[in-house]
């Protein structure tokens, strides 16, 4: 793989890198500004162009990686992977961070007290990512604009809901591709409906009337089904408890200066076991194809037998937004898709809202009650 991975380097070449991509003007860090093409400094506001480059987002061959895992780590970004103890999350921190908190969890990470993570272990270089599009204080204001939003929200958290800090995460995902070559059978149900007669009791009488009944009629189908599979995208990190979507055309070459200000989650689901996730989701849509093939009214599909040629692969990071806020002495999970600036949380609900309402509609129930019973 074209990435450069993390090389044993001396104490020497450790103290160099403490800075990634100093500021020309201040020497202070620059941070990655999302939406923008530039870094910038946070002190002086210098400004510096992400360089570009030519490369194609490649991807790579499934049976060359099982027989020989390239790339390490994140490139030229100066750093360690650092374990939660809270949660058991993996992120990349950089070399200048000294403590923060976990983005999961909200537990502490001191760089000084928790070992590497991924020492001697081999580790995928992403091939590339989606840059953050939503800034820290979009987020922001995303989050108040949805607690303003809930239904059945306490009054009391929408004029006191406390926000921690945010922070910008790249999520590590695999993305797939593969040929298929699908041989199915089963069977197609077509309804066909017949006249019958019965007899039944009106008016004290004995009459005969007619009726439809619906019958089905099956008949045995099969068939080959081919289809080429772009992009199957599948969670590599921890899992969270919110999902969210992407739009994978927004993907650039991987370059180390998108990770500065941010932190790096780094894969805990190998690139084996991702290709086992996707081969169900592609089972899944060449199921649904099947039956759509067989059409009819009713389908039964007996066989799939899937033939994949052609597999490849390639390690993307995606950007997320994370943090909580308290109520009532609780802690409420929140997200921001970095791309899109999607919403998703955890909510309390307000019991006494809940409670009249309710008592409200019990109470309309019973005035079109006594309504109805005045007119009788």
């Amino acid at each position: 793989m074209a990435n450069a991975g993390f090389q044993a380097e001396s104490a020497a070449n450790t103290a160099a890198k403490e800075r990634k991509f100093p500021c020309k003007a201040c020497g202070a860090d620059l941070v990655f500004a999302p939406g923008q093409d530039h870094l910038t400094c946070p002190y002086c506001k210098h400004e510096e162009k992400v360089p570009q480059t030519e490369a194609e987002i490649k991807e790579y061959s499934f049976n060359d990686y099982l027989a020989k895992p390239r790339g390490r780590g994140y490139g030229k970004t100066a750093g360690r992977d650092v374990r939660c103890g809270g949660c058991g999350a993996l992120t990349h921190l950089d070399a200048s961070v000294r403590a923060t908190t976990c983005a999961f969890c909200g537990a502490p990470l001191l760089m000084d007290d928790q070992p590497a993570a991924a020492d001697g272990e081999e580790v995928i270089a992403p091939e590339a990512l989606v840059p953050f599009l939503v800034s820290a204080e979009q987020a922001q204001g995303a989050f108040r604009k949805w607690i303003a939003s809930l239904w059945f929200a306490p009054n009391a958290l929408k004029r006191e809901s406390h926000l921690k800090q945010l922070q910008g995460v790249y999520r590590p995902f695999w993305t797939y591709d593969a040929h298929t070559v699908s041989h199915w059978t089963g069977e197609r149900g077509d309804y066909y409906y017949v006249t019958e007669h019965y007899t039944t009791t009106e008016n004290g009488k004995t009459v005969t009337r007619t009726r439809q009944v619906r019958h089905t009629r099956w008949t045995f189908v099969s068939g080959v089904y081919a289809n080429f599979f772009d992009d199957v995208l599948i969670a590599a990190g921890k899992v969270i408890d919110f999902a969210t979507t992407y739009n994978l055309g927004g993907l650039k070459p991987y370059l180390a200066e998108y990770l500065s200000g941010f932190v790096a989650e780094r894969y805990v689901v190998s690139c084996e076991d991702g290709w086992v996730r996707a081969k169900e989701v592609i089972a899944g849509e060449i199921h649904s194809a099947v039956r759509d093939r067989i059409g009819g009214d009713e389908q039964r599909v007996h066989s799939i037998n899937t033939a994949y040629s052609g597999i490849t692969y390639k390690h993307i990071l995606l950007p997320l937004w994370l943090s909580s806020y308290r109520y009532g002495n609780k802690t409420y999970s929140f997200q921001v898709n970095g791309q899109s600036g999607a919403v998703a949380g955890a909510r309390p609900y307000s019991f006494w809202k809940i409670l009249f309402l309710v008592l409200s509609i019990l109470a309309a129930i019973g005035v079109v009650v006594l309504l109805a019973n005045m007119k009788h």
